[in-house]
């Protein structure tokens, strides 16, 4: 069930970081036509591929990290990592 629901969320990550992607992509043209004039195909290309690629790369991060904590992987990691440190790090 915890599987399902981090799948829609990451689904849904994707697809608002399209979304916003397309909406930045065209304020940053306008912006960057406002202040030169025409713009080449080569910045129009550059600056696309900029946005979304970044924005795709955050939204599959945060994705993966809702699945790692939804699938329990965290809790895991973090009980097998307090069994191998010494009692006195534990105070800190």
């Amino acid at each position: 069930m915890a599987n399902i629901t981090a799948k829609r969320r990451f689904g849904w990550l994707f697809g608002a970081a399209g979304v916003l992607g397309v909406a930045l992509t065209w304020a940053a043209l306008e912006w960057i036509a406002k202040e030169g004039g025409a713009l080449p195909i080569h910045v129009i290309i550059a600056v696309t591929l900029a946005v979304v690629l970044s924005l795709l790369l955050a939204a599959g991060l945060m994705g993966l990290i809702f699945m790692s904590s939804d699938g329990g992987h965290d809790q895991a990691a973090a009980d097998e990592s307090s069994r191998h440190e010494p009692e006195g790090w534990q105070d800190l």
